[in-house]
């Protein structure tokens, strides 16, 4: 997991994490042009979409540092679990039961 969390966070570059005043999003916005409310417009979705970029890439990055250590616990638990007698119910109380049971259901029928 340390290795994984290494690969994936120890080298972003200004491409992966991009805001307002990164360059590629600075080089974006020179680009709007139009009225002050077409501009406004443009820029505004410029940083909205590129935050949620970030967002999408740094989640993903998560994933793939937590998600297969779950899995790989989760089916190694499944794996190594071993059912007890203390775990349930043992015959014996089982056929108990389902004596009474039988019981019950025969007793209103004489």
């Amino acid at each position: 997991m340390t290795w994984a969390g290494l690969d994936q966070f120890g080298n972003l570059s200004d491409s992966d994490i991009e805001n307002h005043s990164s360059t590629s999003v600075q080089e974006r916005l020179k680009d709007c042009s139009g009225t002050y409310k077409q501009r406004y417009e443009c820029k505004e979705n410029i940083v909205i979409k590129s935050t949620n970029n970030t967002f999408y890439a740094m989640f993903g990055r998560l994933a793939i540092v937590v998600v297969p250590p779950i899995i790989l616990a989760t089916a190694l638990h499944m794996l190594t679990r071993r059912r007890s007698d203390d775990d349930g119910p043992n015959d014996d109380l089982l056929q108990e039961h389902h004596r009474r049971h039988h019981r019950r259901r025969s007793s209103g029928r004489h």
